[in-house]
């Protein structure tokens, strides 16, 4: 049998560290298409609209970087689950990559005509680049869709699918929902602990750090109806994920996988966050709270993903009950040692943590203007 110990956490790492930075674009984008459309009637609101975008570009940075060491990692080590993806989920994928071209070349566009353009043709151009944030996650969540419910997949080995049935993948409208629900929810909040730091500086920014912690307060309403049709979902279609997140608890019968402390863990953070959201937003003077937001938003973040991630295991597709076994699609050609992971973890970790620092700089300091 294969080890998949390392190929398994070197893809848990780089796949955990891209959503916590894509969600938090994601919903950066959001806020800044917001402010910058009432900026339209209230002027002073262009400026922060401006804070948030900046903070958008430098979230972005990192995310770009970690969705690189995604497509190196799965192509290196999880070759055959690369196959299946572009065979079977060609359509997304294309849908995902014409995303990403859009949300690169919009964000550009946005920073480099502000002020510079027709008002209305700038919100254009924020427009796109919320929509393409959108369509990049719109085709690739097809491919946990599959794992979960290998709808067009006919073979494994060899790989035959067929692209168009696997659009119909019941699996994947509240997937996408609570995906993308929670992503603008998490950029909200992370807008909300940055604009609190940064208000230390700058008063003007503490009222929005409130409204965005309201804002995405509100969104965890939503998250919670879309996750309750998301958890019906898998008990359907995906039973041994949906016994790993229950744990066997009552009559639903347990798997080889217990990761309901995690999914437990994931819904007191979101209860949390709702009712925190709405303490600060009641009175953002209150720094403390918005402090929190973020982290804890992040932490229920890691927690749905190892939830849905994790709970496969020992499986990578779910089939019912059982599936296929997740050495089944690691690269066995190439042998990983402690010595090559660090020479290449080491360096990416260094600059991770000098990121983080000159993020906190710009946010709490106003080393960076």
């Amino acid at each position: 049998m294969t080890d998949i110990t390392v190929p398994l956490y070197l893809l848990a790492f780089v796949v955990l560290t891209h959503f916590t930075f894509v969600n938090i674009n994601i919903g950066l984008g959001v806020f800044t298409l917001i402010l910058r459309w009432m900026s339209l009637k209230k002027k002073e609101l262009e400026e922060v609209a401006r804070r948030a975008f900046k903070f958008l570009v430098a979230t972005e940075i990192v995310s770009g970087i970690f969705g690189t060491m995604i497509t190196v990692v799965l192509a290196g080590l999880w070759t055959t689950l690369v196959n299946i993806a572009t065979i079977v989920l060609f359509i997304p994928i294309y849908i995902s990559i014409i995303g990403i071209i859009l949300r690169l070349t919009s964000i550009i566009g946005f920073w480099y005509t502000w002020g510079r353009i027709k008002e209305y043709l700038h919100i254009l151009i924020g427009i796109i680049m919320v929509v393409s944030s959108f369509m990049i996650p719109g085709g690739f969540r097809y491919i946990f869709a599959v794992i979960d419910y290998p709808v067009g997949l006919e073979s494994v080995s060899p790989i035959v699918g067929d692209p168009i049935k696997a659009l119909a993948n019941p699996v994947y409208p509240p997937l996408i929902f609570h995906t993308l629900i929670g992503a603008t929810s998490i950029g909200f909040f992370a807008a909300a602990t940055g604009f609190a730091w940064a208000s230390k500086k700058n008063d003007f920014l503490t009222p929005w750090a409130g409204k965005a912690a309201l804002w995405g307060s509100i969104l965890i309403i939503p998250q919670i109806i879309v996750g309750i049709w998301f958890w019906i979902t898998l008990r359907q279609y995906s039973r041994y994920l949906f016994k790993s997140l229950m744990g066997g608890i009552g009559r639903f019968g347990a798997s080889q996988t217990n990761v309901s402390p995690t999914f437990l863990g994931m819904i007191l953070l979101a209860f949390i966050l709702l009712i925190l959201g709405f303490i600060y937003n009641s009175n953002p003077e209150e720094r403390r709270y918005g402090y929190m937001l973020a982290p804890l938003a992040i932490l229920a973040l890691i927690f749905g993903e190892f939830t849905h991630d994790y709970g496969r295991l020992p499986y990578m597709v779910i089939t019912g009950d059982t599936g296929y076994p997740a050495e089944l699609f690691v690269n066995k050609l190439v042998v990983l040692n402690l010595a090559n992971i660090a020479s290449g973890l080491i360096p990416i970790l260094g600059m991770l943590l000098l990121f983080i620092t000159l993020l906190y700089l710009y946010l709490a300091k106003g080393f960076i203007e």
